[in-house]
């Protein structure tokens, strides 16, 4: 069931990474978006669904991060 979920919620957590960093490029580029309120707007609400999805794909990743990652080495 975890493998069916993954495979949606990686390309759109992805996205929202893309997404985040676009927005922040385009608020910083000098034009007619630096400093926009829209481009401020879409990179939070894209960094906030990059956070909660960032969160639900650890929870159902934790197998693989206990086995790989906190696994204690063995005297």
């Amino acid at each position: 069931m975890n493998n069916k979920i993954l495979k949606v919620l990686n390309p759109i957590l992805f996205i929202c990474f893309v997404g985040t960093a676009i927005c922040m490029v385009l608020y910083k580029v000098p034009g007619k978006l630096q400093y926009s309120e829209i481009m401020g707007n879409m990179h939070a609400y894209f960094g906030t669904a990059f956070i909660l999805l960032g969160i639900i794909h650890i929870y159902l990743n934790w197998g693989w991060v206990r086995q790989n990652i906190l696994k204690r080495k063995k005297k």
